[in-house]
């Protein structure tokens, strides 16, 4: 069940019949107090357990925004620092925004990987076995060598790739045929953030400081005129296979891809909607405050769209 694919008639099941309550508790706060209050220790836990918890499953949608919420701080991180010609920083930081928003997508395939406290610090894969009727898999196998930069894009791309996503512009970041290694990002930001001689290229030479500030502001020019969530997912459709700019548009994707799935789910609850209409306007709020005197900025005009119908 590890690369399992749950459709979204399937999260909607697994919703409507798990009232969602928006929360701060994470998925090891409560595992690690169910199985501590049911005298369980970390040896049961290699072993590997089945239970069946519907709060996981709501713990599990609280991790989704919470994921989402870093990867759009990020985002505007991102943003700011490659306006500055900061390159090196700009793609580690846009490396970060992508890799909660997969952990995001994760979260709302019902799985991650998590640390409980038990008797002693054990690391465990949380992977549902019925989605539907939350029985969740609690095991210490495959979780990989490198369960931080490795398995999660892995894991995504394994199960993503069978997912129907309903427009071909999320295809470019969910679909094995357009990326040669499901791990290429991280393989980026390890490259230029941690080779020595590698990186930081427009520190060392003010001419790639220009070329970047260029290329950034042409990649900004294409965004800034988009005003329909139809414009920027054709435009980042194309940008998703340029060898410059395919990571910041592929982050833009697939925070649009999760906030297009949660549009889904919000029809099965009331409480996941209002917890939606909560994270927005604060998203709008900050974004607001941060970019008050930056002109035409387009993640003012992108980040009230994700969430929303294409159409």
């Amino acid at each position: 069940m590890l690369d399992h694919t749950w459709l979204l008639n399937d999260q909607k099941a697994a919703l409507a019949s798990a009232p969602f309550v928006a929360s701060t508790i994470s998925v090891s706060n409560h595992l690690s107090g169910w199985l501590r209050g049911n005298n369980y220790q970390s040896s049961h836990v290699r072993s590997g357990l089945y239970i069946k918890d519907s709060q996981i499953a709501v713990c599990l949608m609280n991790q989704a925004l919470e994921f989402l919420q870093r990867a759009m701080g990020n985002t505007a991180a991102h943003y700011m620092l490659a306006k500055n010609g900061l390159e090196t920083w700009a793609r580690v930081t846009n490396y970060y925004a992508s890799y909660f928003s997969v952990h995001g997508l994760l979260c709302l395939q019902g799985r991650t990987i998590t640390e409980l406290q038990l008797d002693r610090a054990v690391r465990v894969q949380v992977v549902p076995v019925d989605l539907r009727r939350h029985v969740f898999g609690i095991t210490t196998r495959d979780i990989g060598r490198n369960p931080h930069h490795k398995t999660p894009w892995t894991r995504f791309y394994n199960i993503y790739n069978s997912y129907e996503v309903s427009h071909d512009a999320y295809a470019r970041v969910s679909k094995t045929a357009y990326i040669t290694d499901p791990t290429d990002e991280s393989i980026e930001r390890n490259l230029i953030n941690y080779t020595p001689f590698v990186g930081f290229s427009e520190v060392q030479d003010l001419n790639r400081h220009q070329e970047f500030t260029s290329l950034f502001e042409e990649y900004l020019s294409a965004l800034e005129g988009k005003a329909t969530l139809e414009e920027f997912l054709s435009d980042l459709q194309g940008y998703a296979t340029d060898p410059e700019c395919k990571y910041f548009a592929r982050t833009l994707l697939r925070l649009a891809l999760a906030g297009d799935i949660l549009l889904a789910l919000r029809e099965v609850s009331h409480t996941l909607e209002d917890a939606w209409a909560f994270t927005t306007r604060r998203w709008e709020s900050f974004l607001r405050t941060i970019f008050a005197e930056i002109d035409n900025c387009y993640l003012l005009r992108f980040v009230p769209l994700i969430g929303t119908s294409p159409s």
